[in-house]
């Protein structure tokens, strides 16, 4: 069980006023249920009500145990205050990782609205654009770190979509790692003045980053030849963390952002990818 110790969260539930407190971890099943489903508040509450399933997953037995959509955004602000998504992903990574880590790590971008039909008549502010082959996005960017063996994600780091991939890439390391691949976003990662050289081991990190194709362009038919199969079999591995990313945008079906801000969104991420993990480890 992941529910525990998660200070601050329960004192919104003491009951010292009004109603009856609803139940913390029927609160937190209730709030998985929704990112499961990528569910608004009141879709969420009616499924709940509605589905065999989702009751039982929820413990739920009467309609009175079942928040109105109201409460259920209000706890999920509370969650965001208290940074209990990070906690959750956090023990999801403690139980799933293991020791020895070769990592691969990519960035996907999260669509926002770009729509200015709103009360202050803006886009996100903390939102960008940035152009990926000929399509622009606008929004933010995901991050990850992914083991290779086990393809869990162990370190989430959102930001702008117009943030450089090589920029945090420190960021997304143990200090663990033994091997780090990357695609060509990458590039110049290990010369970075950031960067990090030796593990906590005392070994070498060793960068194994994709080329970009241009870089080839002029070399022999030979070398060319032997540039692919060397290629080929970093992007072997570094393909890998795709399937991630397939997880979170096609089973969870979580494309688009419907928060402002780079700390929700950093949040809405945190819980996406711990969701995404126990899905990889089942």
């Amino acid at each position: 069980m992941l529910f525990y110790n998660f200070d601050g969260v329960g004192d919104f539930f003491e009951g010292a006023r009004g109603n009856k407190p609803y139940d913390l971890e029927r609160m937190l099943r209730i709030y998985l249920v929704q990112n499961l489903y990528n569910l608004s508040d009141m879709a969420t509450v009616a499924e709940v009500i509605d589905s065999r399933a989702f009751s039982d997953f929820c413990g739920v037995e009467s309609i009175n145990q079942v928040p109105d959509g109201d409460t259920l955004g209000h706890f999920r602000n509370i969650l965001l205050r208290n940074g209990i998504q990070q906690e959750l992903f956090t023990q999801v990574v403690e139980l799933l990782m293991q020791r020895g880590l070769i990592l691969k790590r990519d960035s996907t971008f999260i669509e926002a609205p770009s729509s200015t039909k709103n009360e202050k008549k803006e886009r996100d502010p903390q939102a960008h654009s940035a152009k990926k082959g000929n399509t622009w996005h606008f929004g933010y960017k995901a991050h990850v770190d992914v083991d290779k063996e086990s393809r869990l994600v162990h370190t989430v780091k959102v930001t702008a979509a117009n943030e450089h991939d090589v920029t945090v890439t420190s960021e997304l390391l143990t200090g663990e790692e033994e091997e780090v691949y990357g695609d060509s976003g990458y590039l110049g990662a290990e010369k970075r003045p950031e960067a990090l050289k030796k593990n906590k081991g005392g070994k070498s990190v060793r960068y194994k980053i994709n080329r970009c194709p241009s870089q080839s362009k002029n070399k022999s038919a030979r070398s060319q030849a032997q540039i692919k199969r060397r290629e080929h079999e970093k992007s072997s591995v570094r393909s890998k963390v795709e399937h991630v990313f397939a997880v979170v945008k096609l089973q969870l079906r979580f494309r688009k952002t419907q928060y402002r801000g780079l700390q929700k969104q950093t949040a809405k991420m945190n819980i996406m990818f711990a969701l995404a993990n126990l899905i990889l480890a089942d």
